[in-house]
């Protein structure tokens, strides 16, 4: 049984509050007290708030927000300069506050390995005595500079995303898999147990080649696509991966040997040779780096990880409405871009889409929006963690263990930052005890659709809400501490577990970068208020945050991080660590 540090007085969330109200000037805490998030009223679209004091108050949570968020930083796309505009941010401050620089060459900066890549025309494939042309006859996509096969063995794998028709176990190893594109695209927009059958039947394939048709489809934007390449990653990493070919039927005729059309499930085809090439040139991306060193001798070896991420989704071609997608998404869509399979809006919806859109037009006129801003993903837990960082940086008593804090790069394009990172720590990645993830911690309001159950129930958010994912899954004592400083500190939080259960279709515990930690074995804990109808839309702004919520949450994160960092031990992982290369299962 665990021992919290014993303190004196006050629970600890009214005493840290205290402690950080009382070291910041008369003049500033009013300041930092009344702003539009704290006084009540219309919430502004612009908005320059004082500077941020010692104390995690809504109003420096307004203050930092409205900067990380704003139209300048176009969504914060990584490969994008707007990301490292958005890095530039996070840096100056964790430089103000006097933190230690836990980057590359004594920066805060560890650059993320991000590619512009574009398919080289000069590549072949071929089949039999014919070789055939690439960007003419086939296109492909890999996790590398170059492929190669060398008269690979060919299987038919039936129509891509058929999850009833499947390979049997084992047929895909070691080979190439030809498939046929589906007559109408298939979009998963979560891992269900169908998905998980289809990927799995092709586990071990070489290579995975869609016959899509008489054309290829046209590659809009693909040179500028970023890519993630680590060419040091671990062994057992699968950094080159396999490869992913488009090809016409003219193409997939000649590798089955036939038609596809008349091909049996799993019948073999035609050897098959491949050079894939690609033209590559380095993106924007990189994680920030800070660290506050521990007070204690004996543990400030040890770190608490705190992450969030400092990426969003960048900006569309073209504008849109800005009340009319909010009011849409409100009644039709939501969990944004979470909502699947909803069909189209009854005449009832459309009435009372159009009269919310009547109403904001009452207060402001036509806005006409292409930027995804990224406010609550994950603006708010890039801007939650600075505030964390600068009440630990500020206190006059510093932790036992060192705390790590870190913005990682690239979440939305996969995890890229917590990949590399945790691949490459800046610190001994044995020396990690526990982490921390915070990514969209700004609403939770009961309008809001957080989520769904496993059976499809749709889940609302409410006063004190914040879901918790993955607080068990290596360490029990690890969610134990997290209930207890809740109760200890009287935040009042009410945590909801339903999106961290096994199998769950949302798949959470495998879409947000503290994953890339627990498959090192790392105690991980996700805090999340989950999504809404603005999630991953040009409606994810900063007028839309509960600030005092988020201040709520923060306050209560950092005296976690406090509990963790000052135990006797470090937090005991008594569950089975997963093989950090094997894939996440929820």
């Amino acid at each position: 049984m665990s021992t919290l540090p014993r303190r004196s007085g006050a629970p600890l969330g009214a005493a840290l509050l205290g402690l950080l109200l009382a070291s910041t000037p008369a003049a500033a805490q009013t300041a930092n007290d009344r702003c539009p998030a704290t006084t009540g009223g219309p919430m502004p679209l612009a908005y320059v708030g004082p500077p941020t004091t010692a104390a995690i108050t809504a109003c420096d949570l307004m203050t930092r927000l409205y900067i990380f968020a704003d139209d300048s930083m176009m969504g914060r796309q990584v490969g994008t300069r707007y990301n490292d505009m958005g890095t530039d941010y996070i840096e100056r401050e964790v430089r103000r506050l006097g933190l230690v620089p836990a980057g590359e060459g004594g920066t805060f900066f560890q650059k993320v390995p991000v590619f512009s890549r574009s398919f080289d025309s000069t590549s072949t494939l071929r089949v039999g005595g014919t070789t055939f042309t690439g960007g003419r006859d086939f296109t492909a996509t890999i996790n590398g500079a170059s492929f190669s096969l060398d008269g690979a063995p060919v299987v038919f794998g039936g129509v891509a995303g058929d999850t009833l028709n499947l390979l049997p176990a084992g047929a895909a190893a070691g080979k190439v898999v030809v498939q046929v594109a589906p007559e109408r695209p298939m979009r998963f927009r979560a891992m269900t147990p169908g998905l998980q059958a289809y990927l799995a039947s092709q586990e071990g394939a070489l290579a995975v080649v869609t016959v899509v048709g008489d054309a290829l489809p046209v590659q809009r934007g693909f040179g500028n696509r970023p890519s993630y390449l680590d060419p040091d990653a671990p062994e057992g990493a699968g950094a080159a991966g396999r490869a992913n070919v488009s090809v016409t039927t003219a193409v997939g005729t000649a590798l089955l040997g036939q038609a596809p059309s008349g091909m049996a499930l799993g019948a073999a085809g035609r050897p098959v040779s491949m050079a894939l090439r690609f033209h590559q040139e380095p993106l924007p991306g990189r994680n920030v780096v800070a660290m506050l060193p521990g007070s204690d001798p004996q543990l400030r070896n040890q770190y608490i990880l705190i992450g969030a991420h400092n990426d969003h989704v960048g900006f569309r071609q073209g504008g849109l409405p800005h009340d009319s997608v909010k009011a849409f998404n409100m009644v039709f869509r939501q969990q944004g871009a979470d909502s699947r399979g909803i069909g189209v809006p009854s005449e009832a919806q459309w009435a009372e889409i159009n009269a919310k859109i009547d109403s904001m037009r009452k207060v402001h006129p036509v806005r006409i929006d292409s930027i995804s801003n990224g406010a609550d993903d994950d603006g708010s837990g890039s801007v939650s963690l600075l505030e964390v960082a600068e009440a630990f940086a500020t206190a006059a008593e510093r932790p036992k263990r060192s705390m790590l804090f870190i913005w990682h790069a690239g979440e939305e394009a996969g995890l890229w930052g917590s990949r590399f990172f945790s691949d490459h720590p800046s610190v001994p990645r044995e020396a990690i005890v526990g982490a921390i993830n915070i990514d969209m911690v700004g609403r939770g309001a009961a309008t809001d659709v957080t989520g769904q159950t496993s059976e499809g129930a749709l889940i609302r958010g409410g006063d004190g809400y914040l879901q918790l994912v993955g607080s068990r899954r290596l360490s029990t004592e690890l969610g134990d501490l997290a209930e207890a400083v809740n109760v200890r500190g009287k935040y009042g939080l009410r945590f909801d577990y339903a999106l961290d259960a096994d199998g769950h279709p949302q798949n959470i515990y495998c879409r947000s970068d503290h994953y890339e930690y627990a498959r090192y074995g790392i105690p991980v804990v996700f805090f999340t208020t989950g999504g809404h109808a603005d999630y991953h839309q040009v409606t994810d702004e900063p007028q839309y945050i509960q600030y005092r919520h988020m201040a709520q949450i923060s306050t209560y994160i950092h005296d976690l991080a406090m509990t963790l960092a000052n135990l006797d031990h470090a937090v005991v992982v008594d569950k089975p660590k997963p093989d950090p290369f094997g894939g996440c299962r929820q």
